[in-house]
């Protein structure tokens, strides 16, 4: 049983980031962006999910996080989680 929950739960967590590609061809649009998402209104420090690099300008975001007075913006929970876990290393890495 504890076998099957690990399973589970890792298999969830490689799919709720939205950095999985498909393979499939994707139409050329100006922006993918949902207008009805608010959080997708506002202004971030960052324009590439930090963990998965997932370009949130165009794909849009789906969680927040405010650190150091800087509000960065992710396409996931997961990613968010995983930037607050150590987000020293990760904005180091994009100042590169």
């Amino acid at each position: 049983m504890k076998k099957t929950v690990y399973l589970l739960l890792a298999v969830l967590s490689l799919t709720s980031c939205q950095r999985k590609e498909t393979g499939h061809t994707v139409k050329k649009t100006e922006s993918l962006i949902d207008p009805k998402n608010p959080l997708n209104q506002l202004l971030y420090e960052n324009k590439i999910d930090f963990y998965c690099n997932m370009d949130i300008t165009k794909y849009g975001v789906a969680d927040t996080t405010r650190y150091k007075g800087k509000l960065y913006g992710f396409c996931a929970k997961m990613c968010k989680d995983e930037f607050l876990k150590n987000p020293e290393m990760y904005l180091a890495k994009s100042e590169k």
